[in-house]
């Protein structure tokens, strides 16, 4: 083999591997921003939690803020522990580019099995997500299940769900 031809297959060689790598890269570097954003969180600014007798609409606009913001403390003060359990803790506002809060409708009282107090809040976002996640890119609707078990509670998110 010449010369020639050895530099024309490392050129080809390497040209495949690049090729190669950055469609890997594509598929997989999402997924390494929301895992190292879970690992390292950067919060992108502070939402202030209401205050304790803040009505369930109050509630559901601070908490979907908190989770734009990746204010993860915000987050835990406004949800259940069972809630952020089942639908990701900390780290939950890494699978969001933007989360943008365009509308949120009247509370009208519901039932829940995990609260005794239960209102609904309807909501409408939009969103821009890092990588397939929760949700798809695009405008959102969402019913937010507020609770609490007694008066003296701060209401906290417990469900969410499509109406």
């Amino acid at each position: 083999m010449t010369a020639r031809a050895t530099r024309v297959i490392w050129l080809l060689t390497v040209v495949a591997l690049a090729v190669a790598g950055v469609a890997i890269l594509r598929e997989v570097l999402p997924t390494l921003r929301v895992e190292w954003c879970k690992l390292f969180p950067e919060k992108r600014s502070t939402v202030a939690v209401p205050p304790s007798d803040a009505g369930p609409k109050e509630v559901v606009v601070a908490y979907l803020n908190a989770v734009a913001a990746r204010d993860n403390n915000a987050v835990r003060a406004l949800a259940t522990t069972s809630f952020l359990e089942r639908h990701g803790g900390d780290g939950i506002g890494c699978y969001y580019r933007r989360l943008e809060l365009t509308w949120v409708g009247k509370p009208h009282a519901d039932t829940s099995a995990y609260a005794t107090s239960v209102f609904s809040v309807p909501t409408r976002y939009t969103v821009d997500m890092e990588e397939a996640g929760p949700e798809t890119d695009g405008e959102c609707f969402y019913d937010f299940s507020v609770g609490r078990n007694n008066p003296s509670e701060r209401w906290r998110i417990i469900d969410y769900g499509n109406g």
